[in-house]
């Protein structure tokens, strides 16, 4: 052990302070407790920073005399490069996890007496907070981060190993630090959770609620920017293949759009009073599991290159095996046999302390079909999907065909998008225009699905995802409100999100099933190549002893539609293909360079690519830019000083006024967005939006009278 493990330790027993005050304000020992506590979490915060830091510097300065350092950087490697190896290897980037946990919480105990949280809720909140650094360092401790470079290493590579070529791109230098500012982000809607759980303090939303959307804002963005690594560096011509580590790091988005869609009917009227701690509990949950697949290198048959899985063994003699061999991945499943056990006791905790009522009141379908029964199915089906998609990355261990996986989630994304988007525009189009539309998609879908067999799934998905974008253009524009533009960003900004989704859905359906590939042989300067109506040319080369790069122009219908360069380039002793993509309006020229041919002179007289074309790429993209602009759109909605205002009121509001259940009638755009009355009595405190589509619904009703 070096000595660079103490300040880990000072780190723990910091914690472990902080859980201990916390207890003991608790159990009621006197206000300064409290204070303790959030001195030792303070300090915590800035050790850790100093921690993260110094290695941060050893990376600047080079120093290959810490094993860490040798292993993932090199004296000659650029600026940016030795800040991207910290996060490079499993140490770094839990201590950067660690630091992003921190970040969270410092905020929260400096303001969280203006916010005028119960305090034991609190205490149990940084309970929780507590709870999980502790495993963290520990796990961080196992992996003695500052041990000394042997002088076996130091004479084979005296300047340091390097990072490996393949994450020496711009785009890795920035994904890693993304995805772990989410997932530390997403530790406070966790122990905020288990706080409201233990105490019942019904304004624990005001501490998850927006770090929650951060957290969702970081993962989505995290999730594109591996996916565009892929496309553009592995060189496999695709960006998700279902791959276990890619998919285990999808689960925890997927569960927190549940969680915050369930977190803001709670907000606003006190509905899952359980579920929506539960699922905040349940999103870090994956996120562990997450972890665990990355980290658990040989269980899961992967193409990633964390561990090979050895095939001649079960899949449970590999997950024995491995737990038996790594502290570290034992710890990861211990804790998240913990996580099941201390969220089910909780929950069932509070559910033992609420209020029963004494009647049950049973709703029409015209009640529950609104915008509260969308909610209620966006839960629902986040639930359904992360389920499923565990059960399906779980049976498929041994190894699964990205198709097959294709054709299970499939059908589950198209039900989630028909049943949104029809939950949207029940109130504007009315019972029987939209179940007739929702028929005529399906009937469309069966259609396709049965005249395209070469193609089925991506045939049947077209119509109905081709309904969903029309409705949800009309949605939008039924939201906006031209005499209050801003006060309508609200509930824009929401659907926007959804027509974000459908946008990716329609990209990958188009660049999955109907792309197309073929290998060439191009002559250097020569007349060139068809290929699905583009004309390949390869005008020049340019080779060198350590790379090799194919000037090629792409031309359609005589005008030049591009030119590119793939080819080869030689790394650290390691070969990088150099991906090169021609986008245009309604697909993606895909160019991989394989080989070329030389004469007796040692010049390069042909060369041989592999080119695919990918329809549809351009709304994969805009979809995800759409979405990160609908989020931000929806923050900055919240800073207006109308919703400052209604946010302060909801601050002051007295402990104990409101009745557990009793929904909160304080004003909240946020709310009011996502929700359409459907009758006079909830129209009052709506605002021009809502009158109007009332205004719509009356006069639709007063046309079917006279049509009678």
């Amino acid at each position: 052990m070096s000595s660079g493990n103490y300040v880990i330790y000072l780190n723990i027993a910091l914690a472990l302070l902080a859980v201990v005050f916390s207890l003991l304000r608790i159990k009621g020992y006197g206000e300064r407790f409290e204070s303790f506590a959030k001195i030792a979490s303070i300090l915590l915060f800035v050790t850790v920073s100093f921690t993260l830091l110094y290695l941060y510097y050893l990376f600047l300065t080079s120093d290959v005399s810490v094993e860490y350092v040798w292993e993932y950087s090199n004296a000659d490697h650029p600026l940016k490069y030795k800040l991207s190896g910290v996060l490079a290897g499993m140490a770094g980037s839990l201590l950067f996890w660690i630091w992003a946990v921190t970040i969270p919480w410092v905020e929260v105990e400096l303001v969280s007496r203006k916010k005028g949280l119960d305090p034991k809720f609190m205490a149990w909140t940084r309970i929780g907070i507590m709870v999980v650094l502790l495993v963290l360092l520990y796990i961080l401790s196992l992996h003695d981060i500052f041990k000394p470079t042997s002088e076996m290493f130091l004479l084979a590579e005296p300047d340091g190993q390097g990072l490996n070529p393949l994450l020496q791109t711009d785009l890795m230098v920035i994904h890693p630090p993304i995805v772990f500012i989410a997932y530390g982000f997403l530790v406070l809607p966790f122990a905020a959770g288990w706080g409201y759980l233990a105490t019942g303090e019904k304004k624990w939303h005001l501490l998850s609620l927006n770090w929650s959307r951060a957290a969702w804002f970081s993962l989505m963005l995290g999730i594109g920017i591996g996916a565009l690594w892929a496309y553009v560096v592995l060189g496999w011509g695709g960006y998700w293949a279902w791959d276990p580590v890619e998919t285990s790091s999808f689960l925890p988005w997927i569960m927190l759009t549940g969680f915050m869609h369930a977190q803001l009917m709670f907000k606003r009227k006190g509905d899952y009073k359980i579920l929506a701690a539960v699922l905040g509990m349940a999103t870090f949950l994956c996120v562990i599991f997450a972890t665990f697949t990355t980290r658990a290198g040989g269980l899961w048959v992967s193409v990633h290159s964390f561990g090979a899985a050895n095939l001649q063994l079960t899949a449970w003699e590999r997950f024995t095996q491995i737990l038996d061999n790594s502290d570290t991945i034992m710890t990861y499943f211990l804790f998240m046999l913990f996580i099941i056990a201390i969220t089910s006791i909780l929950a069932f905790y509070r559910y033992k302390k609420m209020d029963k009522p004494e009647e049950e009141k049973y709703y029409k379908l015209s009640d529950l079909i609104s915008n509260d029964m969308l909610m209620l199915g966006m839960v629902f089906l986040a639930i359904l999907s992360t389920i499923i998609i565990t059960a399906i990355l779980l049976a498929g261990i041994n190894g699964l065909d990205p198709k097959d996986f294709d054709a299970k989630a499939g059908l589950l994304a198209l039900t989630t998008v028909l049943i949104m988007i029809l939950c949207m525009v029940w109130m504007y189009l009315g019972k029987k225009r939209t179940l007739m539309i929702a028929v005529i998609a399906v009937i469309a879908s069966l259609i396709a699905y049965a005249a395209y067999p070469e193609e089925r799934l991506g045939a049947g998905s077209l119509p109905i995802l081709a309904v969903a974008l029309g409705l949800s253009v009309y949605k939008i524009g039924k939201s906006f409100n031209p005499r209050r533009p801003w006060r309508s960003m609200g509930p824009v900004s929401a659907h926007l999100i959804h027509l974000a989704v459908i946008l990716l859905l329609l990209g990958y359906v188009g660049s999955t099933f109907f792309q197309s590939e073929e290998s060439i042989h191009l002559t250097v300067d020569g007349p060139g190549q068809e290929v699905h109506g583009y004309t390949l040319k390869a005008i020049d080369v340019d080779s060198t002893t350590t790379s090799i790069f194919v000037y090629t122009e792409i031309w359609e219908d005589g005008e030049l539609v591009g030119m590119e360069r793939p080819g080869l380039i030689l790394i650290d002793d390691q070969v990088r293909n150099e991906i090169k993509v021609v986008n245009t309006a309604t697909e993606d020229i895909y160019l991989i360079y394989q080989n070329a041919e030389v004469d007796s002179m040692g010049q390069v007289t042909a060369v041989h690519l592999t080119v695919k074309i990918l329809p549809l790429m351009n709304c994969l993209w805009g979809g995800m830019w759409l979405m990160a602009i609908a989020i931000t759109l929806r923050v900055a909605v919240d800073k207006l000083p109308g919703r400052k205002r209604e946010n302060a009121a909801e601050v002051k509001e007295p402990d104990g006024e409101m009745e557990e259940g009793e929904p909160d009638k304080e004003g909240d755009a946020e709310a009011q967005a996502a929700d359409e009355p459907a009758d006079k009595e909830k129209c009052i405190e709506k605002d021009d939006n809502y009158y109007d589509a009332l205004l719509e619904e009356e006069l639709k009703k007063m046309e079917e009278n006279r049509g009678e």
